[in-house]
């Protein structure tokens, strides 16, 4: 078994361990409330779970120190957010549906990405339609939108904390993704057609 192999599964045994514990635990605050806390952002680390696991080779993976710190922390670290015991109704319906607003545009992103799906800055073929057609990074825009509905539902200080840094890190990924695929054409000629980053006219 290679090195390679070997990493491979201890990422993904890692990444379902990670998982279990953020879908369980909302799973159970769910069954006590009776509110679905977190359903959206927990459908949404199942697909992406799925995405990472069957993920295909790329072609080059950055051997940057800060893409490969920033990418778990971005795509994984809001899964040890936890529900808090009693949420406010009110605003908790508003967040929820922020929640599952991220989430639907994620699922799309994500669905149009498919096996090209990378977790470390990487080339793995360049994606240009769909939500592509409005953002370069359509699922960390949808993975932010997403990651607030959750924490505006639970607002602690666990949960704030780590939507800070998985925005911050998310940030690092962006410029690591386009480190690498900045020496393209074809990419180049990309970012002339969608200037924006993560939200149109803005960033």
């Amino acid at each position: 078994m290679t090195r390679n192999t070997v990493a491979r599964i201890a990422s993904s045994a890692a990444l379902v361990l990670l998982f279990a514990g953020f879908a369980v635990a909302n799973l159970m605050s769910w069954h006590k409330t009776g509110r679905p806390v977190g359903i959206g952002t927990t459908v949404l680390e199942a697909f992406t779970a799925c995405l990472f696991i069957v993920r295909k080779p790329a072609r080059i993976t950055s051997q940057r120190v800060a893409a490969w710190v920033a990418a778990p922390i971005g795509t994984f670290g809001m899964l040890l957010a936890r529900p808090i015991p009693n949420p406010h109704s009110g605003p908790a319906g508003l967040a929820e549906m922020i929640q599952l607003c991220g989430v639907m545009l994620a699922l799309a992103a994500l669905a149009g990405l498919g096996r090209s799906f990378a977790l470390v800055a990487a080339d793995r073929g360049l994606k240009t339609e769909g939500l592509y057609r409005l953002v370069r990074h359509p699922v960390y825009a949808s993975y932010l939108v997403a990651y607030l509905g959750y924490a505006a539902e639970n607002p602690s200080a666990r949960n704030l904390a780590l939507l800070a840094a998985a925005t911050a890190a998310q940030l690092v990924r962006i410029r690591e993704e386009e480190r690498v695929l900045g020496s393209e054409t074809a990419y180049s000629a990309y970012c002339t057609r969608v200037r924006y980053r993560l939200v149109p006219y803005v960033y």
